[in-house]
């Protein structure tokens, strides 16, 4: 049982709460993935063993990092490298019968009309659901060019972060792809 709860207490934990959110909210520092340093984001490197420390280092028991698609540079594939694991066997439809996704956070949607004729003429939307997504980055390595055009990236989003006095994954990092920015400044 708690002992010597006052209104005043009460109502003064409240305040430092809500201050800390719009502190959060309104030009406070969040930490967000440099995609130029990030090993699973820079485009064009190709053999590159990709990192799991944003998975397996947040204090956040499903990452804070999350992947995310640039859907204004997605290009709607049939066959998205980033989606199916394109060196799975094909199946009845003609299409790999595996996904990339081990937690299977990715969605496709058929955009427009579907062509039954030419499938290649079809395109998709491919959606992330953060509900699912643990920041694993396998979608991110496999979006890259050559196969990809690199419009799936990881992102911190702060929303979901607890800002530890020190981020785990960042200290994690081997390439300080980390940082701190304004609020203002971070991608969202």
């Amino acid at each position: 049982m708690i002992k010597d709860v006052t209104r005043r207490g009460v109502l003064a934990a409240i305040a430092a709460g809500a201050a800390f959110l719009v502190r959060k909210a309104n030009g406070q520092m969040v930490w967000q993935v440099d995609a130029t340093r990030c090993v699973n984001s820079r485009l064009g490197e190709v053999g590159v063993e990709g990192c799991t420390l944003c998975t397996t280092q947040c204090v956040v028991s499903l990452s804070a990092v999350r992947a995310v698609n640039d859907h204004a540079r997605c290009g709607r594939c049939n066959i998205c490298p980033a989606y199916f694991k394109i060196t799975s066997p094909v199946d009845e439809h003609g299409l790999p019968s595996q996904k990339v996704c081990p937690r299977d956070a990715i969605t496709r949607r058929p955009i427009g009309k579907v062509d039954p004729e030419d499938p290649a003429n079809n395109f998709y939307e491919y959606v992330i659901d953060e509900q699912k997504c643990d920041g694993c980055g396998k979608c991110v390595m496999q979006c890259k060019e050559p196969l990809g055009l690199g419009s799936i990236t990881l992102r911190v989003r702060y929303d979901k972060c607890v800002n530890c006095n020190r981020c785990t994954i960042s200290k994690a990092c081997p390439k300080d792809a980390l940082v701190q920015l304004p609020v203002e400044q971070a991608l969202r």
